[in-house]
C-alpha cells in the first residue's frame, strides 16, 4: 500500500527562523527593520510573540528585488554621467578643441 504525503503548508517564521532561512544576521534583521526594509511583522496582540507569515516573505523578496533594480538603474546613470564628464573634460583639453579655435577672422602667417 502507498501512502500519499501531503505537501507541509507554509507556515509563520519566528524572526530566528527567518534568519536562519535568509542566512542573515539577527543583528542584520533588526537593522533591516529600523530602516524600514525588513519584512512586515505580526504580532500577537498582548505579547511579545512576532512571527513572520510566507507572504510576508514574499513580498519582501519582491521589495528587495525593486530596490535592486533601482539601485542598479541609479549606478548606470551615475556612470554614465561620470563617463560624459571624463570625454568631455578629454576634448576640452584637445588642441582642436572650439575653445582654441583662432577667433582673429583671418589666417595666421
Amino acid at each position: 500500500m502507498s501512502t500519499i504525503v501531503e505537501p507541509r503548508p507554509e507556515r509563520a517564521q519566528t524572526i530566528g527562523e527567518f534568519c536562519a532561512a535568509e542566512n542573515i544576521s539577527a543583528a542584520s534583521y533588526y537593522k533591516m527593520r529600523r530602516l524600514g526594509v525588513g519584512p512586515r511583522e505580526d504580532r500577537v496582540p498582548g505579547t511579545t510573540i512576532i512571527r513572520i507569515s510566507p507572504e510576508a516573505r514574499r513580498a519582501w523578496h519582491v521589495r528587495l528585488a525593486e530596490m535592486r533594480q533601482s539601485g542598479e538603474a541609479e549606478l548606470e546613470q551615475r556612470r554614465r554621467s561620470a563617463h560624459a564628464a571624463q570625454a568631455g573634460k578629454i576634448a576640452a583639453a584637445s588642441p582642436l578643441h572650439v575653445s582654441k579655435r583662432n577667433t582673429s577672422g583671418g589666417r595666421a602667417g
